[in-house]
């Protein structure tokens, strides 16, 4: 069984107004929420685009029983949210999905060769914002170790 979890806060630093792009925090994808695309949960703009937040939190909830010599299979359930501020909501700058609860359900396969372990999952979402909420399930896959 294991249990992983994060949440992390950013903020302008310097003379800045604002966190540059590649300083925000973004969800979806293998290493975070397996049911939605790469760095698509969180607030996004009025053309659907991802903008990042100040405040993201996660966690995995994931079971996984050995069937063979490096072969396990697993269950898992993610979940996480991402804030465009400090845990709240920021009325001037209205965006979608901000702080909005994104969580999957899914099965996955665990491939754990020496020195290259792979990762294949199936997710499905269970619940989504307004631009994620797509019913069909994802495929995802990782290759090396997580921390």
């Amino acid at each position: 069984f294991n249990l992983r979890g994060w949440a992390g806060y950013v903020e302008q630093y310097d003379d800045t107004e604002r966190v540059p792009l590649f300083d925000r925090f973004f969800l979806g994808g293998p290493n975070t929420l397996r049911g939605f695309k790469y760095r698509k949960v969180g607030p996004k703009d009025e053309d659907e685009e991802p903008v990042g937040g100040k405040t993201a939190a996660y966690f995995i909830a994931e079971y996984s029983v050995p069937i063979a010599q490096y072969v396990r299979v697993a269950a898992f359930y993610d979940g996480g949210l991402v804030w465009a501020r400090m845990f709240e909501k920021d009325e001037e700058e209205a965006y979608v999905g901000d702080g909005m609860f994104n969580s999957d359900l899914g099965v996955g396969v665990r491939l754990d060769f020496p020195g290259f372990p792979i990762q294949l999952d199936y997710a499905w979402p269970l619940k989504a914002d307004e631009m994620n909420d797509r019913p069909q399930g994802r495929f995802s896959f990782w290759i090396g170790y997580k921390y």
